[in-house]
C-alpha cells in the first residue's frame, strides 16, 4: 500500500467525502494524540535527499472513515449526559421503592403525578447532602464512593477509547464528571478555595444538576401520562 503525505491524506480523505472538519490537520493530529490513527513515520523525500516528511499508510483513510462514522452516528455530548441522567433518577426511584412501606409509596405517587417539582428534591438530596448537610464522617465515606465511582468510570473510559467505542467512552466520561464534580466541590468548600469552588459549581450545575431536573421532569411526566391512561382505560 501507497505512503501518504498529510496533504495526499486530506485530498484523499476530501475525495472519499471523509469530513475532517474546519482544520483536517488539526483533526489528524488530535486523532494521532488520541491513539485513534497510527504516528506518521518519516522518510525521505528522495533517495539521496536529506529531507524528511511524515507519511500514513493509506489504510489510516479507511480508520478516519469508521471514526467519522461513529462520530457522525453517536449521541452528543448532552444527550449523553440527559440519558446518564435519567438513568440515575430511574435508580433513585427504585432505590426508594425498595425501601418504602406503602405510605411511602403512596406519597412518591402523588409526587410523581402532581405538577410540582420535588421529584427533583428527593433525587437531588443525597448530593446535597454530601456537599452541606452531612457530617464530616459521613461525608468521607460518600466522598469515597464518589471518587471510586468516578475513577472506575475513567477506566472505562480509557478501555473504550482503545477499543475505538466513542459513545461508550463518552458515557463514561460523563459519569466520572458526574460524580467528581461533587467530589471536588466538597473539598473545595472544606478547603476554603473560592477559585476551585466557582469552577467546581459551574460544573456541578451543568453536568449535575441540569441534566438532573430534566431526567425527573421526564420521569413525572411519564408516570402522569402512565397514570392518566390507565384511568381512562378504566372508564374513571
Amino acid at each position: 500500500m501507497a505512503d501518504l503525505t498529510v496533504e495526499d491524506l486530506i485530498k484523499k480523505a476530501k475525495k472519499r467525502k471523509i469530513d475532517l472538519g474546519a482544520n483536517p490537520e488539526k483533526t489528524i493530529r488530535i486523532c494521532i494524540r488520541l491513539g485513534l490513527i497510527p504516528k506518521p513515520k518519516r522518510k525521505k523525500t528522495h533517495k539521496r535527499a536529506r529531507k524528511t516528511v511524515s507519511v500514513f499508510p493509506e489504510s489510516t483513510l479507511d480508520i478516519l472513515k469508521d471514526i467519522k462514522t461513529l462520530k457522525s452516528e453517536g449521541l452528543s455530548l448532552e444527550e449523553i449526559r440527559e440519558t446518564f441522567a435519567l438513568e440515575y433518577v430511574q435508580t433513585a426511584l427504585r432505590d426508594l421503592l425498595s425501601e418504602a412501606d406503602d405510605e411511602k409509596v403512596g406519597q412518591l405517587a402523588d409526587i410523581l403525578g402532581s405538577k410540582e417539582r420535588e421529584l427533583e428534591s428527593i433525587v437531588q438530596a443525597p448530593l446535597i447532602y454530601v456537599i452541606e448537610g452531612m457530617s464530616p464522617d459521613e461525608a468521607k465515606k460518600l466522598l469515597t464512593l464518589f471518587c471510586g465511582v468516578g475513577f472506575y468510570a475513567l477506566l472505562e473510559a480509557q478501555q473504550a477509547l482503545e477499543e475505538l467505542s466513542f459513545d461508550d467512552c463518552r458515557r463514561a466520561l460523563s459519569k466520572a464528571i458526574f460524580y467528581n464534580s461533587i467530589a471536588v466541590l466538597r473539598l473545595a468548600r472544606t478547603t476554603g478555595d473560592t477559585k476551585l469552588e466557582a469552577t467546581a459549581s459551574g460544573v456541578y450545575e451543568k453536568v449535575v444538576l441540569e441534566p438532573i431536573r430534566k431526567a425527573s421532569e421526564r420521569v413525572r411526566k411519564e408516570f402522569k401520562k402512565s397514570i392518566d391512561l390507565y384511568l381512562q382505560e378504566k372508564g374513571l
